[in-house]
Parts: structure tokens; C-alpha cells; sequence
């Protein structure tokens, strides 16, 4: 429990006084006017150590306990106590406050002022009753009621009931029972308690009532780990509460895996914030609100790829990291930063979405109404806790870091990633080469090549005397028609870029050189010029054929401007057929969209393929493809990594929301190892120095894409956003770019990534070890020369000891 911390009257005049003090020490030379500022796109330095009291248990009894953890339980409000005792650092799944009325009622059975001061706890502030019985309970439901969205808590104070029982014949297995009386809904969560993690799981099955038509999601512990707060206090001279004061802001972070990973600190915001909600394996458009959508030039948002988040307090001192196992295309991520709908907490959970509110259209004029699906989506929940603690002594260090490895830990326990033994001396590069698009001519369209078989060729054995080796490729449009309107299985070629002979030449002439070729295709998005919509395009609930208005994004003369979105079914028969013709002759298959897109689907008699069906197609698909192949798969969902053996496009930084303050490297901590890992292209802006570090600080390979001729002859094709691409531009950068990486990494080769810590602002230093052998890399992202353990690291360059 964590001690409270009074404002001090004088705060204003605190900080004037040190903004003078800063001030005169600017002036002075004391501080150095150019040290590097950090913006949510770096890492930050750790944390303020966390001050904290052992927290009190005298209402809880104890539920189980192991030689690292004891857990408790407070039937009142519906609460687990976790106490760590490899540190005393105690945990509380709500946050242990009682509603208004408890209050007057304890203190009006109090006689003495001295029973009254006992019998007060702190008022809540900012939180009314609806929010008390979120904060403090286990499990809290979302559910719609004349199109207002409402909650109601395990531990509300009326509407809903709970009766916690041990499952009989085993000694760490709870269930805790609730009626949500209001709505008339039952469901039952299981509790299993391990050495140090905590499982919830909540079966569908076990739902019941008329309230099951309502319920739009389930809330998991929402309130453990929060942090900030604001209460009055009992005051005993006056026998009533005094003005409302801050609670102590516990020192830490939410982490989200927003893109490659983001941290959210804990901080006393002056604004309000929309809640962080991260939509894991992204939205799917058949149960958005519209069958329709449009993409903008706004600077896209990263849908988490792994159904994880976590939560750190203090600076090595205590975190947990939750994942979960079932349930997870169902997942929402949520975080309200500090003031978010006037709360004084920043909070993060896990919620688990069953139905959601649509616009129902029953004319072609577009007339319709709002309305929730007639069934719920139908699955199970299972949510694991584990938690960490200290820097590492007793196990995985209590920050990002160490939840990057216990999340891995239990990825390679479940067999979804494997590590590999056969590593290269140096990193891999890909290079992928675009062949052709379509655009409109006079009469129908007209395929533009801008780069044929030879030319792939050509560019290949030049990279390969240049010094670049460790090569592989993707080819892109390489279809009769190109990736724009040739159908995804089609196995059909132009004579302009190459005949099924020449292909096969080219792939089987590298093979053997080491470099493997590999067709590329996206198997998702489809357009009414590729292929009819009828028995080939997902419907959206509102049995609607899903739409994509791309006009903001394409030229006015491309030859389409809507697409849509493939049945699932679909999708994983034309992955199936494709690999099985391009495994006749290439070692490797490049997917795209399929591996980051999952898609429902739906007709009048209700939904025809769930998520979790779509996600078991493509992932049934992906698995065979790899039985004789390697897979090349572009930013792929979790489900997808155990397919994987390179992981192109992976995220470098975050969706840039105002209230993220670090970028981190966590999905990259996670894979490493497993995968090979490549970054955005660097044709398009990912090539400065900074950039550089980056791949390097994130231990990612460059990639690049390339055409023969230049890339203006694309402007009128649905490729005019590969603006970059021409081959002479960028052949001796890519040389450049990928001899500045591979000289430090390449020392890191088959070690295992243990740590990453800040130095300083500016300055990172990543832990390799191999069979007790531990290398440094230290990356110094200032203008300024830098001393590391005695390693001197010139200013925007890394080095190794």
C-alpha cells in the first residue's frame, strides 16, 4: 500500500524558484543548453523509485499461498490482495475504497472521536458510485439500455451480487459466481492461482439470463495497478473530512503494445485525454458501426499485434504483465490516462467485446437505425497475471523489459515461437523488388512494368559484388494484371516482365546462391474490377458487402477507387492454392494483408464465419504453406508467429498518441531470436543516422523496395504511393545503410537479448548474452561524445563492448 503524500501551500513559489535556479544555471555554463530532449519517440529514463508501506490485510482472508506469493481475498468489495513476498510489495486488483454510505455508517456506529478517526477511511473525490464499485471490483460488464452504455460491477453497491467458492479437490482453483441482478445476467469466472501469476478464465457457456442480449463486454480487474487519485480525509479536531488532496502518485507506467511498444506514465495531466483503446489484431470492418469506411492521409494508428499490456510501479521494484490465451480477437486494451472522464487515476484493462452497436440500413438511400447484433459473439476469456518484481534477482526485472521476456517465456512454452540455432554470422537484408501495376488507358487498362525478370537479376548480382550477401526478395505485381486486378490465385504471367519460365529460372539460379525469391501477394483486399462480390467479398452484420473509399489516398485516375474485403474462407483457399504452385520451384511465400487483416462475416440468419473461425482458416492455411516453405509474412497478428520465419515491416515507434511518452523495443524483445526481423522500408524516410541507430537499437534488418525504372511512371496506378523506389537512387544507400547495421549486430549474432536500460536521455545500452558471455551494444542517439562503462561512443553512433 502505498503511503499518501501531501501538496504543499507553497507549490507556486517552489517553481518559480526553481525555474530562476535554472535559469542562472543555464546562464552560467553549470547545465549544457544542447542535451537531447526526448519526445515519445525514444525511451526515457527509468522512473523515481516508488515510496510504499506494507499494505493492510486485516479484512482479507488468505485464499492460497506459494513460496513467492500469497493471495487474499476480501469478500466485501470483491478484492485480491497479491503480497510479493520476494519484496513486501503488495497488490490489490481494486482499489480498496468504501462508497459514501459505508462510510457514514461506520463512522455513525462510532462513539469516540478516537473510534470515528479509526472507522474513516479516505472519501473518495472523483469518483462516484458507479465508478467506486468499478474500482474495487474483480469483474465489471459494459451493456447498452435505449442506446446508452452503462456498467455494473461485481462489487457495485446494489444491481449485482457475488459469492466466491473453492473448487472442490483442488487447493489453488476458485470461482467466483456474480448476478447482475439489474439485467438479469450470470456468469462465472474461474480463478487459478499459480507460483506467481494469477488465470481468470470466463466460459460462454456459463452465461446466462435475459441480460446475455445487453451485454456488450467484460472488464477484468480494471483498477489494479492504477495510479493518482484524490480524496478527502478524516480530520478528527473538526469531526468531519477536510478539502480533498492528492493521493500519491505511484512513480510508473502502463505499457501498450501500440506498434513496436509505448509506455504511458503516470502523470498529473492538465487536460483530459480520450482513453488509449488498443483493438487487438486491429478492428474488424464487419462489425463496425457502418459497412462503409474511408482512408485518409492521417498517419495510420497500429493495431497491437499481441494481446498483451502491463503495468510498472517504481524503478525495478514491482510490475505484473497480462496476456491473454483465449478471447484474444475479442480484445480491447484500454487505458484512460489521468483526468480521462474526470477520473484522477490513470487505469488500464483488458476488455472482452460481445456485442457492439451497428447502423442497421433497409433501403438503398442509406435510411437505417442502431441497433446491437441479435447474438453475442460466442467465446471463452482467459487472461493470465504474472508478477515480477526487482531488477532481476529473483527472476525477470520489474519494467518492460522483464515483461517482454516473460511474455516470450510463455510464447515459447505454449509453442507459438521457437527459438532458432541456425544463425548467420551476419544480418540478413531484404530487398523487394516492385514489377508492374495497372492504370487506365484508352480502351480498359494497360499494365506499366517498371521492372522485368533480368532486371531483378541484374540488381541482385550487383548487391551480391557490392558485398551484400545475406539476401532475400519478395517480388511485387508479378502477375498478369498485377497485385491490383490479377485474382490472388492466379498463377498467370506477362511476357513483358517474364515468362513462367523465366521465373523459375531466376528463383532456382539464386536459390542456390543462397538467396531465396519469393512471389509476394495480398489475399485480403479484392475490387469489384478483380472479381465479382457474390460468392468472394465478406459481408458486413449488417449483411451490407463491406466498402473502403480509397479517393483521398489515390490518384483520380487509378482504375479503382473502392475495395473490399475477402471471405475468410476464400482467403485461406487462395493462400493454399498459390503456395502449392509457387512451392514447386521457391524455398520462400510472402504474404501480406492476410497476416495483419482478420475479417468476420455475416448474412441474413446471422454471423456465417466468427473472428475466431477467420483467425483458425487463415491460421490452418499459413500452417501449410510453411510445411515445404518459409513464410515471408508483412506485420503478422501473434497467431500467426509459430507460420513465421521473417517478420517484414515490423513497427519502429508508436501511434504518436500525445499521452504515449516512450517508444520501446518490446515486440522485438519478444521475437528476437525466433525470427528474422525486418524494418519499414528505408527508401521512404527511414534512412538517417538516427534511423540507423534505430535499427540497431531495436536489432531489426533493413529492408528496401526497388524498381528499374523510375517511380513516376506509377503516379496513375494504385503503387503511386511507392514514390521512392528507383534502383540507381538507392543502391549504394542500401549498401551504406546495411553495412552500418550488420557492423555492430552482426556482433550480437545468436545472443540472447537480456536487457535494455536508459543511461541517460539520448543514451541506450542493450545486454546480449551467449553461454555466459555478455556483450553491450551502447547507442548514442545526441549530438554529443559519451562515455559508457569506459567505452567511449562517439556522438549519433553505437558501439560494442
Amino acid at each position: 500500500m502505498l503511503s499518501d503524500k501531501k501538496k504543499t501551500s507553497g507549490k507556486r513559489n517552489i517553481i518559480r524558484a526553481l525555474g530562476l535556479a535554472l535559469a542562472m544555471a543555464v546562464l552560467s555554463g553549470n547545465i549544457r543548453t544542447d542535451a537531447y530532449i526526448d519526445t515519445g519517440r525514444d525511451t526515457r529514463p527509468a522512473p523515481e523509485r516508488a515510496e510504499y508501506t506494507l499494505s493492510s490485510t486485516d479484512k482479507y482472508e488468505t485464499l492460497y499461498e506459494t513460496g513467492t506469493v500469497k493471495y487474499l481475498f476480501r469478500d466485501d468489495r470483491d478484492i485480491i490482495a497479491i503480497v510479493d513476498k520476494r519484496t513486501g510489495y503488495t497488490w490489490k486488483t481494486g482499489i480498496d475504497v468504501p462508497f459514501s454510505k459505508e462510510l457514514k455508517n461506520n463512522i455513525s456506529k462510532a462513539k469516540t472521536e478516537e473510534e470515528k478517526a479509526a472507522a474513516s477511511e479516505p472519501r473518495e473525490k472523483s469518483l462516484n458510485t458507479t465508478y467506486i464499485g468499478i474500482a474495487n471490483s474483480l469483474v465489471t460488464i459494459e451493456y447498452s439500455e435505449l442506446e446508452t452504455t452503462k456498467y455494473l460491477s461485481s462489487a457495485s453497491e446494489s444491481g449485482a451480487s457475488s459469492k466466491l467458492m473453492k473448487i472442490t479437490g483442488s487447493d489453488n482453483r476458485w470461482r467466483l459466481d456474480v448476478d447482475f441482478s439489474t439485467i438479469d445476467l450470470k456468469l462465472s469466472v474461474y480463478i487459478t492461482f499459480g507460483e506467481d501469476t494469477i488465470t481468470y478464465d470466463v466460459p460462454f457457456e456459463e452465461m446466462g439470463g435475459e441480460g446475455i442480449a445487453k451485454l456488450t463486454a467484460v472488464l477484468l480487474t480494471p483498477f489494479l495497478g492504477a495510479s493518482g487519485g484524490e480524496a478527502e480525509f478524516y480530520d478528527p479536531e473538526t469531526g468531519d473530512y477536510g478539502e480533498a488532496r492528492a493521493k500519491y502518485m505511484i512513480p510508473g507506467y502502463i505499457f501498450v503494445p501500440d506498434g513496436s511498444g509505448a509506455l504511458i506514465r503516470f502523470a498529473d495531466n492538465n487536460v483530459a485525454f480520450n482513453p488509449y483503446i488498443g483493438d487487438v489484431y486491429g478492428s474488424d470492418p464487419s462489425t463496425e458501426s457502418f459497412y462503409y469506411s474511408e482512408v485518409t492521409d492521417a498517419v495510420p494508428i497500429k493495431s497491437p499485434l499481441m494481446p498483451v499490456f502491463g503495468i510498472a510501479h517504481g524503478n525495478d521494484q514491482a510490475a505484473f504483465v497480462a496476456w491473454a490465451d483465449s478471447g484474444a480477437e475479442y480484445l480491447d486494451i484500454i487505458v484512460n490516462p489521468e483526468e480521462t472522464k474526470k477520473v484522477k487515476y490513470t487505469w488500464g484493462y483488458p476488455r472482452f467485446e460481445y456485442n457492439m452497436t451497428y447502423y442497421q440500413v433497409y433501403d438503398n438511400a442509406g435510411s437505417g437505425y442502431f441497433t446491437l447484433m441479435k447474438e453475442p459473439n460466442k467465446f471463452d476469456v482467459s487472461m493470465t497475471y504474472r508478477f515480477l518484481a526487482g531488477s532481476g534477482d529473483t527472476g525477470y526485472k520489474a519494467d518492460y523489459v522483464g515483461m517482454a521476456l516473460a511474455y516470450r517465456e510463455h510464447l515459447i512454452d505454449t509453442g507459438m515461437i521457437t527459438e532458432k540455432t541456425d544463425v548467420s554470422k551476419d544480418i540478413p537484408i531484404r530487398l523487394d523488388f516492385l514489377m508492374s501495376d495497372v492504370k487506365k488507358s484508352v480502351v480498359g487498362t494497360s499494365q506499366v512494368v517498371v521492372t522485368t525478370v533480368d532486371d531483378v537479376r541484374d540488381i541482385l548480382n550487383e548487391m551480391a559484388q557490392m558485398g551484400l550477401t545475406n539476401i532475400n526478395s519478395g517480388l511485387i505485381g508479378w502477375q498478369k494484371k498485377a497485385e491490383t486486378l490479377a485474382k490472388p490465385a492466379a498463377y498467370k504471367f506477362l511476357s513483358r516482365i517474364g515468362s513462367k519460365s523465366a521465373f523459375t529460372k531466376l528463383i532456382e539460379e539464386f536459390s542456390e546462391k543462397g538467396t531465396d525469391i519469393s512471389y509476394s501477394r495480398d489475399f485480403v483486399t479484392i475490387n469489384k474490377k478483380m472479381m465479382t462480390y457474390q460468392t468472394n467479398s465478406a459481408k458486413h452484420v449488417n449483411t451490407w458487402y463491406l466498402s473502403v473509399d480509397n479517393s483521398t489516398i489515390l490518384p483520380e485516375n487509378a482504375p479503382i477507387q473502392e475495395t473490399g474485403y475477402a471471405l475468410p474462407k476464400r482467403t485461406a483457399e487462395w493462400i493454399e492454392k498459390l503456395s502449392e504452385k509457387a512451392d514447386d520451384h521457391s524455398d520462400s511465400f510472402t504474404i501480406t494483408g492476410a497476416s495483419s487483416v482478420l475479417v468476420s462475416t455475416y448474412d441474413r440468419n446471422g454471423v456465417v464465419t466468427s473472428l475466431t473461425e477467420a483467425e483458425k482458416l487463415i491460421s490452418d492455411a499459413c500452417a501449410k504453406a510453411s510445411e515445404n516453405m518459409k513464410l515471408n509474412l508483412e506485420t503478422p497478428n501473434m497467431y500467426l508467429w509459430k507460420y513465421m520465419d521473417r517478420f517484414l515491416k515490423a513497427p519502429v515507434g508508436t501511434s504518436q498518441y500525445v499521452f504515449e511518452t516512450d517508444s520501446v523495443p518490446f515486440l522485438q524483445i519478444v521475437l528476437h531470436g525466433t525470427t528474422e526481423i525486418y524494418g519499414p522500408y528505408s527508401n521512404f524516410s527511414f534512412y538517417t543516422q538516427s534511423d540507423i541507430l534505430r535499427m540497431i537499437d531495436y536489432n531489426i534488418s533493413p529492408s528496401f523496395v526497388f524498381t528499374k525504372e523510375p517511380s513516376y511512371l506509377l503516379a496513375d496506378t494504385v503503387s503511386s504511393d511507392m514514390y521512392s523506389t528507383e534502383y540507381a537512387q538507392y543502391r549504394d544507400l542500401a549498401v551504406s545503410v546495411y553495412k552500418k547495421v550488420n557492423e555492430i549486430l552482426s556482433e550480437v549474432q545468436g545472443y540472447s537479448w537480456t536487457d535494455r536500460t536508459v543511461l541517460e536521455s539520448g543514451v541506450i545500452a542493450n545486454t546480449y548474452t551467449k553461454n555466459g558471455e555478455t556483450k553491450t551494444v551502447y547507442i548514442n542517439y545526441t549530438d554529443q561524445e559519451v562515455t559508457c562503462n569506459g567505452t567511449t561512443v562517439p556522438a549519433l553512433s553505437a558501439a560494442v563492448r
